[in-house]
Protein backbone atom coordinates (compact mmCIF):
# COMPACT_ATOMS: atom_id res chain seq x y z
CA UNK A 1 0.00 0.00 0.00
CA UNK A 2 1.36 3.55 -0.89
CA UNK A 3 1.72 5.68 2.04
CA UNK A 4 0.80 9.06 1.74
CA UNK A 5 4.04 11.21 1.55
CA UNK A 6 2.78 14.69 1.04
CA UNK A 7 3.89 16.53 4.51
CA UNK A 8 6.84 14.40 4.61
CA UNK A 9 7.72 15.64 1.33
CA UNK A 10 6.88 19.35 1.88
CA UNK A 11 9.47 19.38 5.34
CA UNK A 12 11.79 17.13 2.81
CA UNK A 13 11.50 19.64 -0.15
CA UNK A 14 12.39 22.93 2.38
CA UNK A 15 15.31 20.70 3.99
CA UNK A 16 16.95 19.94 0.78
CA UNK A 17 17.06 23.89 -0.28
CA UNK A 18 18.50 24.63 2.63
CA UNK A 19 21.01 22.39 2.22
CA UNK A 20 22.21 23.32 -0.68
CA UNK A 21 21.99 26.97 0.59
CA UNK A 22 24.28 26.30 3.49
CA UNK A 23 26.81 24.75 0.95
CA UNK A 24 27.04 27.91 -0.59
CA UNK A 25 26.40 30.86 1.97
CA UNK A 26 27.05 30.45 5.85
CA UNK A 27 24.67 30.11 8.56
CA UNK A 28 24.10 34.13 9.15
CA UNK A 29 23.29 34.97 5.13
CA UNK A 30 19.73 36.07 4.63
CA UNK A 31 19.06 33.47 1.99
CA UNK A 32 20.05 30.60 4.71
CA UNK A 33 17.99 32.52 7.26
CA UNK A 34 15.19 32.87 5.16
CA UNK A 35 15.55 29.17 4.33
CA UNK A 36 15.48 27.71 7.88
CA UNK A 37 12.47 30.01 8.53
CA UNK A 38 10.45 27.90 5.96
CA UNK A 39 11.80 24.92 6.99
CA UNK A 40 10.65 25.71 10.98
CA UNK A 41 7.32 26.63 9.12
CA UNK A 42 7.16 23.41 7.34
CA UNK A 43 8.32 20.85 10.27
CA UNK A 44 4.64 21.07 12.38
CA UNK A 45 3.07 18.71 9.38
CA UNK A 46 6.04 16.84 9.70
CA UNK A 47 5.44 16.27 14.24
CA UNK A 48 1.91 15.51 13.17
CA UNK A 49 2.77 12.05 11.82
CA UNK A 50 4.50 11.22 15.05
CA UNK A 51 8.42 9.68 15.23
CA UNK A 52 9.38 8.79 11.27
CA UNK A 53 12.25 6.41 10.71
CA UNK A 54 13.90 6.84 7.24
CA UNK A 55 16.29 5.02 6.11
CA UNK A 56 19.88 6.55 4.59
CA UNK A 57 20.54 4.77 1.15
CA UNK A 58 23.78 6.29 -1.02
CA UNK A 59 21.10 8.14 -3.45
CA UNK A 60 18.57 9.02 -1.38
CA UNK A 61 15.79 8.38 1.44
CA UNK A 62 13.57 5.12 1.90
CA UNK A 63 10.19 5.34 3.92
CA UNK A 64 7.64 2.10 4.15
CA UNK A 65 9.47 1.11 0.95
CA UNK A 66 9.50 4.18 -0.81
CA UNK A 67 11.93 6.56 -1.89
CA UNK A 68 11.03 10.31 -0.81
CA UNK A 69 11.69 13.03 -3.88
CA UNK A 70 13.59 10.74 -6.06
CA UNK A 71 14.41 13.41 -8.59
CA UNK A 72 15.36 16.09 -5.51
CA UNK A 73 19.18 16.09 -6.37
CA UNK A 74 19.53 18.67 -3.08
CA UNK A 75 18.06 15.84 -0.89
CA UNK A 76 19.99 12.67 -2.91
CA UNK A 77 23.18 14.87 -1.84
CA UNK A 78 22.55 15.00 1.68
CA UNK A 79 21.75 11.46 1.63
CA UNK A 80 24.88 10.65 0.21
CA UNK A 81 27.00 12.59 2.07
CA UNK A 82 25.29 11.08 5.43
CA UNK A 83 25.31 7.32 4.00
CA UNK A 84 29.45 7.91 3.28
CA UNK A 85 29.52 9.08 7.06
CA UNK A 86 27.78 5.61 8.17
CA UNK A 87 24.48 7.02 8.49
CA UNK A 88 21.93 4.08 7.96
CA UNK A 89 18.88 5.40 9.49
CA UNK A 90 17.86 8.57 10.47
CA UNK A 91 14.72 9.32 12.89
CA UNK A 92 12.94 12.11 13.15
CA UNK A 93 10.98 13.24 16.74
CA UNK A 94 8.31 15.58 17.02
CA UNK A 95 9.56 18.83 18.52
CA UNK A 96 12.39 18.73 15.80
CA UNK A 97 13.46 22.46 15.03
CA UNK A 98 15.59 24.12 12.19
CA UNK A 99 18.64 24.46 14.54
CA UNK A 100 18.53 20.46 14.84
CA UNK A 101 18.16 20.14 11.00
CA UNK A 102 20.89 22.51 10.61
CA UNK A 103 23.09 20.16 13.05
CA UNK A 104 22.13 17.29 10.69
CA UNK A 105 24.10 18.99 7.58
CA UNK A 106 27.02 19.52 9.59
CA UNK A 107 26.98 15.83 10.57
CA UNK A 108 26.67 15.05 6.40
CA UNK A 109 30.07 17.58 5.69
CA UNK A 110 31.39 16.05 8.77
CA UNK A 111 31.71 19.18 10.77
CA UNK A 112 29.89 17.38 13.81
CA UNK A 113 29.99 14.01 14.80
CA UNK A 114 27.07 11.37 14.11
CA UNK A 115 26.22 11.81 18.18
CA UNK A 116 26.21 15.15 18.51
CA UNK A 117 24.20 17.05 21.26
CA UNK A 118 23.07 19.53 18.54
CA UNK A 119 20.85 16.67 17.08
CA UNK A 120 18.53 17.04 19.73
CA UNK A 121 15.46 15.69 18.28
CA UNK A 122 17.26 13.84 15.15
CA UNK A 123 18.92 10.49 15.95
CA UNK A 124 21.37 8.79 13.39
CA UNK A 125 22.14 5.13 13.58
CA UNK A 126 25.26 3.98 12.04
CA UNK A 127 25.78 0.95 10.12
CA UNK A 128 28.59 -1.57 11.87
CA UNK A 129 30.98 -1.61 9.68
CA UNK A 130 31.21 2.30 9.10
CA UNK A 131 30.67 2.72 13.08
CA UNK A 132 33.93 0.80 13.05
CA UNK A 133 35.57 3.03 10.83
CA UNK A 134 34.05 6.17 12.24
CA UNK A 135 35.44 4.76 16.11
CA UNK A 136 38.77 3.93 14.35
CA UNK A 137 39.41 7.64 13.29
CA UNK A 138 39.43 9.27 16.96
CA UNK A 139 42.25 7.55 18.54
CA UNK A 140 41.45 6.56 22.27
CA UNK A 141 42.27 8.99 25.36
CA UNK A 142 44.82 8.44 27.74
CA UNK A 143 41.53 8.01 30.25
CA UNK A 144 40.02 5.20 28.29
CA UNK A 145 43.52 3.13 27.95
CA UNK A 146 42.82 -0.35 25.96
CA UNK A 147 44.34 -3.40 27.81
CA UNK A 148 46.81 -4.97 25.65
CA UNK A 149 45.22 -8.28 26.03
CA UNK A 150 41.23 -7.40 26.62
CA UNK A 151 38.88 -8.62 24.28
CA UNK A 152 38.02 -5.47 21.75
CA UNK A 153 34.65 -3.30 22.43
CA UNK A 154 31.48 -4.28 20.29
CA UNK A 155 32.24 -2.32 17.19
CA UNK A 156 35.93 -1.82 17.85
CA UNK A 157 38.11 -3.10 15.31
CA UNK A 158 41.64 -4.76 16.91
CA UNK A 159 44.63 -3.20 16.04
CA UNK A 160 46.12 -6.68 14.28
CA UNK A 161 43.08 -6.56 12.08
CA UNK A 162 43.00 -2.82 11.17
CA UNK A 163 45.37 -3.21 7.86
CA UNK A 164 43.01 -5.96 6.54
CA UNK A 165 39.58 -3.74 7.62
CA UNK A 166 41.78 -0.52 5.83
CA UNK A 167 42.16 -2.60 3.05
CA UNK A 168 38.35 -3.56 2.69
CA UNK A 169 37.18 -0.28 3.36
CA UNK A 170 39.30 1.29 0.69
CA UNK A 171 37.89 -2.26 -1.96
CA UNK A 172 34.48 -0.87 -0.47
CA UNK A 173 35.10 3.01 -1.78
CA UNK A 174 36.27 1.91 -5.03
CA UNK A 175 33.67 0.52 -5.62
CA UNK A 176 30.91 3.25 -4.20
CA UNK A 177 33.25 6.39 -5.76
CA UNK A 178 30.16 8.45 -6.09
CA UNK A 179 29.22 7.83 -2.48
CA UNK A 180 32.53 8.47 -0.82
CA UNK A 181 32.93 11.21 1.38
CA UNK A 182 35.87 13.74 1.24
CA UNK A 183 36.15 16.17 3.60
CA UNK A 184 38.80 18.10 1.36
CA UNK A 185 36.39 18.62 -1.69
CA UNK A 186 33.20 20.57 -2.52
CA UNK A 187 30.30 19.56 -4.93
CA UNK A 188 31.35 20.88 -8.70
CA UNK A 189 28.42 22.74 -8.80
CA UNK A 190 28.97 24.48 -5.56
CA UNK A 191 33.05 24.43 -6.47
CA UNK A 192 31.86 26.22 -9.97
CA UNK A 193 29.65 28.65 -7.75
CA UNK A 194 32.31 30.05 -6.48
CA UNK A 195 34.42 30.30 -9.14
CA UNK A 196 31.86 32.30 -10.71
CA UNK A 197 31.82 34.47 -7.96
CA UNK A 198 35.47 35.00 -7.75
CA UNK A 199 35.61 35.76 -11.36
CA UNK A 200 32.61 38.69 -10.83
CA UNK A 201 34.79 39.42 -8.30
CA UNK A 202 38.44 39.84 -9.58
CA UNK A 203 39.55 43.39 -10.84
CA UNK A 204 43.47 42.48 -10.83
CA UNK A 205 44.85 40.54 -14.23
CA UNK A 206 46.58 37.67 -12.12
CA UNK A 207 43.48 37.44 -9.73
CA UNK A 208 41.44 37.20 -12.71
CA UNK A 209 43.19 34.45 -14.56
CA UNK A 210 43.46 32.05 -11.13
CA UNK A 211 39.90 32.58 -11.23
CA UNK A 212 38.97 31.69 -14.66
CA UNK A 213 41.67 28.68 -14.35
CA UNK A 214 40.07 27.21 -11.30
CA UNK A 215 36.49 27.13 -13.04
CA UNK A 216 38.24 25.86 -16.17
CA UNK A 217 39.26 23.21 -14.24
CA UNK A 218 36.08 22.21 -12.67
CA UNK A 219 34.34 22.46 -16.39
CA UNK A 220 34.35 18.44 -17.00
CA UNK A 221 32.79 17.48 -13.69
CA UNK A 222 30.05 20.19 -13.84
CA UNK A 223 28.67 18.89 -17.16
CA UNK A 224 28.53 15.61 -16.15
CA UNK A 225 25.69 17.11 -13.16
CA UNK A 226 24.06 18.42 -16.35
CA UNK A 227 23.49 21.49 -14.07
CA UNK A 228 22.02 24.56 -16.44
CA UNK A 229 21.61 27.00 -14.12
CA UNK A 230 25.39 27.02 -12.83
CA UNK A 231 27.00 26.56 -16.64
CA UNK A 232 25.27 29.02 -17.71
CA UNK A 233 26.21 31.63 -14.60
CA UNK A 234 29.46 30.92 -15.72
CA UNK A 235 29.04 31.33 -19.54
CA UNK A 236 27.91 34.82 -18.68
CA UNK A 237 30.63 35.62 -16.41
CA UNK A 238 33.41 34.82 -19.00
CA UNK A 239 31.85 36.55 -21.81
CA UNK A 240 31.11 39.81 -19.16
CA UNK A 241 34.78 39.53 -18.30
CA UNK A 242 35.78 39.04 -22.01
CA UNK A 243 35.44 43.07 -23.31
CA UNK A 244 37.65 43.93 -20.77
CA UNK A 245 40.48 41.32 -20.55
CA UNK A 246 43.77 42.45 -21.84
CA UNK A 247 46.38 40.32 -20.77
CA UNK A 248 47.01 37.38 -23.44
CA UNK A 249 47.39 35.42 -20.38
CA UNK A 250 44.30 35.77 -19.39
CA UNK A 251 42.49 36.03 -23.17
CA UNK A 252 43.88 32.12 -22.71
CA UNK A 253 42.31 31.34 -19.92
CA UNK A 254 39.02 32.71 -20.87
CA UNK A 255 39.09 30.81 -24.24
CA UNK A 256 40.32 27.76 -22.40
CA UNK A 257 37.40 27.28 -20.07
CA UNK A 258 34.72 28.64 -22.72
CA UNK A 259 36.23 25.86 -24.93
CA UNK A 260 35.40 23.41 -21.69
CA UNK A 261 31.94 24.25 -21.45
CA UNK A 262 31.10 24.71 -24.88
CA UNK A 263 29.01 21.52 -24.93
CA UNK A 264 26.29 20.71 -27.44
CA UNK A 265 24.20 18.87 -25.22
CA UNK A 266 24.76 21.83 -22.62
CA UNK A 267 23.60 24.12 -25.14
CA UNK A 268 20.47 22.65 -26.04
CA UNK A 269 19.77 22.13 -22.28
CA UNK A 270 19.84 25.85 -21.87
CA UNK A 271 17.90 26.52 -25.15
CA UNK A 272 15.14 24.50 -23.99
CA UNK A 273 15.42 26.12 -20.47
CA UNK A 274 15.25 29.35 -22.22
CA UNK A 275 12.10 28.91 -23.62
CA UNK A 276 10.06 27.92 -20.99
CA UNK A 277 7.41 30.08 -19.57
CA UNK A 278 8.77 30.30 -15.65
CA UNK A 279 11.93 31.03 -15.31
CA UNK A 280 13.11 33.55 -12.21
CA UNK A 281 14.33 36.55 -14.07
CA UNK A 282 17.82 36.19 -12.69
CA UNK A 283 18.45 33.30 -14.18
CA UNK A 284 16.73 34.13 -17.69
CA UNK A 285 19.47 36.24 -17.80
CA UNK A 286 22.07 34.53 -17.10
CA UNK A 287 20.68 31.72 -19.82
CA UNK A 288 20.80 35.20 -22.47
CA UNK A 289 23.72 35.77 -21.79
CA UNK A 290 25.01 32.20 -21.90
CA UNK A 291 23.13 31.26 -25.43
CA UNK A 292 24.29 34.39 -27.37
CA UNK A 293 27.94 33.84 -26.40
CA UNK A 294 27.70 30.34 -27.50
CA UNK A 295 26.18 31.72 -30.76
CA UNK A 296 28.11 29.71 -32.81
CA UNK A 297 26.32 26.20 -31.50
CA UNK A 298 23.23 27.93 -30.22
CA UNK A 299 21.77 30.11 -32.58
CA UNK A 300 20.50 27.41 -35.16
CA UNK A 301 19.00 25.80 -32.18
CA UNK A 302 17.61 29.35 -30.91
CA UNK A 303 15.91 29.15 -34.76
CA UNK A 304 13.91 26.19 -34.13
CA UNK A 305 13.13 26.78 -30.61
CA UNK A 306 11.61 30.16 -31.96
CA UNK A 307 9.30 28.89 -34.61
CA UNK A 308 8.15 26.31 -32.10
CA UNK A 309 7.39 27.93 -29.45
CA UNK A 310 4.35 30.43 -29.09
CA UNK A 311 4.33 33.79 -30.11
CA UNK A 312 3.92 34.82 -26.40
CA UNK A 313 6.96 33.37 -25.44
CA UNK A 314 9.17 34.25 -28.36
CA UNK A 315 10.53 37.29 -26.18
CA UNK A 316 14.13 35.65 -25.18
CA UNK A 317 14.80 33.96 -28.10
CA UNK A 318 15.15 37.09 -29.48
CA UNK A 319 16.93 38.85 -26.91
CA UNK A 320 19.62 35.56 -27.02
CA UNK A 321 20.31 37.52 -30.36
CA UNK A 322 20.88 40.57 -29.04
CA UNK A 323 23.16 39.92 -26.97
CA UNK A 324 25.10 37.32 -29.57
CA UNK A 325 25.66 40.55 -32.25
CA UNK A 326 27.66 39.62 -34.66
CA UNK A 327 28.64 36.47 -33.50
CA UNK A 328 25.37 34.69 -34.59
CA UNK A 329 25.54 35.94 -38.47
CA UNK A 330 27.31 33.83 -39.74
CA UNK A 331 24.76 30.87 -38.89
CA UNK A 332 22.12 33.45 -39.73
CA UNK A 333 23.56 34.14 -43.13
CA UNK A 334 23.29 30.15 -44.27
CA UNK A 335 19.58 30.01 -42.93
CA UNK A 336 18.35 33.14 -45.43
CA UNK A 337 18.83 30.90 -48.58
CA UNK A 338 16.77 28.42 -46.55
CA UNK A 339 13.93 26.65 -48.98
CA UNK A 340 11.29 27.01 -45.91
CA UNK A 341 10.00 30.48 -45.93
CA UNK A 342 9.43 30.57 -42.20
CA UNK A 343 12.83 29.96 -41.93
CA UNK A 344 14.56 32.35 -44.31
CA UNK A 345 11.64 34.97 -42.04
CA UNK A 346 13.12 34.34 -38.65
CA UNK A 347 16.60 34.44 -39.58
CA UNK A 348 15.61 37.83 -41.36
CA UNK A 349 14.40 39.30 -38.21
CA UNK A 350 17.38 37.96 -36.64
CA UNK A 351 19.68 39.40 -38.72
CA UNK A 352 18.44 43.06 -37.94
CA UNK A 353 18.41 41.84 -34.24
CA UNK A 354 22.02 41.37 -34.31
CA UNK A 355 22.60 45.28 -34.82
CA UNK A 356 25.32 44.15 -37.46
CA UNK A 357 26.52 46.70 -39.94
CA UNK A 358 25.98 44.04 -42.77
CA UNK A 359 22.25 43.19 -41.56
CA UNK A 360 20.85 46.19 -44.23
CA UNK A 361 23.13 44.54 -46.62
CA UNK A 362 21.73 40.97 -46.20
CA UNK A 363 18.06 41.46 -45.58
CA UNK A 364 17.37 44.18 -48.22
CA UNK A 365 17.49 41.39 -51.43
CA UNK A 366 14.80 39.32 -49.26
CA UNK A 367 12.22 42.38 -49.79
CA UNK A 368 11.57 40.38 -53.58
CA UNK A 369 11.11 36.93 -51.66
CA UNK A 370 8.45 34.64 -53.15
CA UNK A 371 7.36 34.61 -49.52
CA UNK A 372 5.13 37.87 -48.02
CA UNK A 373 6.34 36.45 -44.64
CA UNK A 374 10.05 36.63 -45.75
CA UNK A 375 9.52 40.10 -47.16
CA UNK A 376 7.57 40.91 -43.94
CA UNK A 377 10.17 39.73 -41.91
CA UNK A 378 12.93 41.41 -43.58
CA UNK A 379 11.13 44.59 -43.19
CA UNK A 380 10.87 43.79 -39.35
CA UNK A 381 14.88 42.94 -39.50
CA UNK A 382 15.78 46.41 -41.14
CA UNK A 383 13.60 48.43 -38.63
CA UNK A 384 15.45 46.69 -36.19
CA UNK A 385 18.75 47.62 -37.23
CA UNK A 386 17.86 51.15 -38.03
CA UNK A 387 19.48 53.84 -39.90
CA UNK A 388 18.47 56.39 -42.66
CA UNK A 389 19.20 54.03 -45.33
CA UNK A 390 16.69 51.32 -45.08
CA UNK A 391 13.93 54.15 -45.75
CA UNK A 392 14.57 53.52 -49.35
CA UNK A 393 14.36 50.28 -49.97
CA UNK A 394 11.41 50.08 -48.13
CA UNK A 395 9.51 52.42 -50.04
CA UNK A 396 8.55 50.29 -53.41
CA UNK A 397 6.54 47.85 -50.54
CA UNK A 398 3.60 50.49 -49.80
CA UNK A 399 2.16 49.00 -53.08
CA UNK A 400 3.36 45.81 -52.22
CA UNK A 401 -0.26 42.23 -52.63
CA UNK A 402 0.38 42.02 -49.09
CA UNK A 403 -1.37 44.06 -46.33
CA UNK A 404 1.15 42.86 -44.10
CA UNK A 405 4.50 43.87 -46.10
CA UNK A 406 2.93 47.35 -46.56
CA UNK A 407 2.00 47.81 -43.35
CA UNK A 408 5.68 46.44 -42.21
CA UNK A 409 7.49 48.92 -44.69
CA UNK A 410 5.39 51.95 -43.34
CA UNK A 411 6.70 50.95 -39.73
CA UNK A 412 10.23 50.62 -41.20
CA UNK A 413 10.16 54.11 -43.12
CA UNK A 414 8.81 55.74 -39.64
CA UNK A 415 11.83 53.66 -37.57
CA UNK A 416 14.26 55.27 -40.39
CA UNK A 417 13.28 58.35 -38.85
CA UNK A 418 13.93 60.50 -42.07
CA UNK A 419 11.11 63.32 -41.85
CA UNK A 420 11.84 63.67 -45.84
CA UNK A 421 9.84 60.34 -46.19
CA UNK A 422 6.88 61.96 -45.12
CA UNK A 423 5.85 62.92 -48.89
CA UNK A 424 6.08 59.52 -49.90
CA UNK A 425 3.86 58.74 -46.34
CA UNK A 426 1.37 61.26 -47.19
CA UNK A 427 0.74 60.73 -51.12
CA UNK A 428 0.14 56.76 -50.10
CA UNK A 429 -2.22 57.06 -47.27
CA UNK A 430 -4.35 58.53 -49.60
CA UNK A 431 -4.63 55.86 -52.26
CA UNK A 432 -4.36 53.04 -49.50
CA UNK A 433 -7.42 51.16 -49.04
CA UNK A 434 -6.86 49.12 -46.27
CA UNK A 435 -7.50 50.54 -43.02
CA UNK A 436 -5.19 48.82 -41.24
CA UNK A 437 -2.87 49.85 -43.24
CA UNK A 438 -3.86 53.56 -43.33
CA UNK A 439 -3.67 53.46 -40.18
CA UNK A 440 0.17 52.75 -40.03
CA UNK A 441 0.74 54.89 -42.34
CA UNK A 442 -0.64 57.76 -40.20
CA UNK A 443 1.16 56.73 -37.24
CA UNK A 444 4.42 56.87 -39.27
CA UNK A 445 3.43 60.30 -40.52
CA UNK A 446 2.99 61.54 -36.91
CA UNK A 447 6.56 59.81 -36.01
CA UNK A 448 8.43 61.64 -38.77
CA UNK A 449 7.17 64.60 -37.62
CA UNK A 450 7.58 66.83 -41.45
CA UNK A 451 5.61 70.24 -41.24
CA UNK A 452 2.78 68.77 -43.59
CA UNK A 453 2.01 65.78 -40.97
CA UNK A 454 -0.37 68.51 -39.19
CA UNK A 455 -2.94 68.99 -41.88
CA UNK A 456 -2.91 65.28 -42.91
CA UNK A 457 -3.84 64.08 -39.22
CA UNK A 458 -5.94 66.33 -38.75
CA UNK A 459 -7.98 66.04 -41.77
CA UNK A 460 -8.01 62.30 -40.79
CA UNK A 461 -8.69 62.58 -37.32
CA UNK A 462 -12.41 64.60 -38.17
CA UNK A 463 -14.85 61.68 -38.12
CA UNK A 464 -16.36 62.62 -42.43
CA UNK A 465 -19.62 63.12 -43.41
CA UNK A 466 -22.68 61.05 -43.36
CA UNK A 467 -21.45 59.07 -47.08
CA UNK A 468 -17.80 59.06 -46.24
CA UNK A 469 -17.60 58.17 -42.47
CA UNK A 470 -14.32 57.55 -41.12
CA UNK A 471 -13.59 54.56 -39.12
CA UNK A 472 -12.69 54.55 -35.54
CA UNK A 473 -9.64 52.70 -36.25
CA UNK A 474 -8.02 55.81 -38.73
CA UNK A 475 -9.54 58.43 -36.46
CA UNK A 476 -7.42 57.02 -33.55
CA UNK A 477 -4.02 56.40 -35.59
CA UNK A 478 -4.40 59.99 -36.64
CA UNK A 479 -5.25 61.03 -33.02
CA UNK A 480 -2.07 58.94 -32.15
CA UNK A 481 0.49 60.57 -34.74
CA UNK A 482 -0.74 64.05 -33.21
CA UNK A 483 0.85 63.35 -30.13
CA UNK A 484 4.22 63.18 -31.77
CA UNK A 485 3.21 66.90 -32.99
CA UNK A 486 4.88 69.71 -30.97
CA UNK A 487 2.53 72.45 -31.85
CA UNK A 488 -0.13 74.01 -29.87
CA UNK A 489 -2.70 73.51 -32.81
CA UNK A 490 -2.06 69.45 -32.21
CA UNK A 491 -2.49 70.11 -28.88
CA UNK A 492 -6.01 71.60 -28.99
CA UNK A 493 -7.36 68.94 -31.53
CA UNK A 494 -5.88 66.34 -28.67
CA UNK A 495 -8.19 68.13 -25.80
CA UNK A 496 -10.55 68.18 -28.78
CA UNK A 497 -10.70 64.01 -29.25
CA UNK A 498 -10.58 63.61 -25.50
CA UNK A 499 -14.46 64.18 -25.55
CA UNK A 500 -15.17 62.61 -28.75
CA UNK A 501 -17.85 60.09 -29.05
CA UNK A 502 -16.02 57.17 -30.12
CA UNK A 503 -14.30 55.38 -27.77
CA UNK A 504 -11.14 54.72 -29.19
CA UNK A 505 -10.81 57.91 -30.31
CA UNK A 506 -11.41 59.48 -26.75
CA UNK A 507 -8.80 57.37 -25.02
CA UNK A 508 -6.14 57.61 -27.68
CA UNK A 509 -6.64 61.83 -27.00
CA UNK A 510 -5.94 61.47 -23.36
CA UNK A 511 -3.37 58.38 -23.67
CA UNK A 512 -1.58 61.27 -25.88
CA UNK A 513 -2.26 64.31 -23.47
CA UNK A 514 -0.82 62.51 -20.56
Amino acid sequence: MTTDTTGVDRALGAIGTTFRLTRLYPPTHPAVQEALRQVGEALPPLAAVGTVEWKVGATGLHWHGQQLLPRNTQIAELAGLLYARGVRTLTLNPGMTAEHVLALFQVATGTAAPDAQTLGRITLTLGRRSAARLERVRPPTPAEGVPALAEPAPGVVPAAAAPLATAADALLAAKRPSTAFRPDALPPDVEAARAVAAVRAATAPEEQRGAVERLAAVAPRLLGLREVTTSADAIAALDQLLPEARDPALLAAIDAAALALADRTLVERMVRRLGEAHVPAEQRESLVTAVGALASLSMGLVLDAFLAAPVEQRAPFRAAVRKAADRALEVLQGKLADKNPEVVAAAAEFVGLTGSPQAVTLLVPLLRHASEFAREAALVGLAEAGGREIARPAMPCLKDESVAVRAAAARTIAAAGDPASSTVLIRRVEQEPDEGVQAELLRAIGQLGAKEALETLARFAEPGGMMHRRSATVRAAAVEGLHHIARPEARGLLELYSKDKEPAVRKAAEAALK
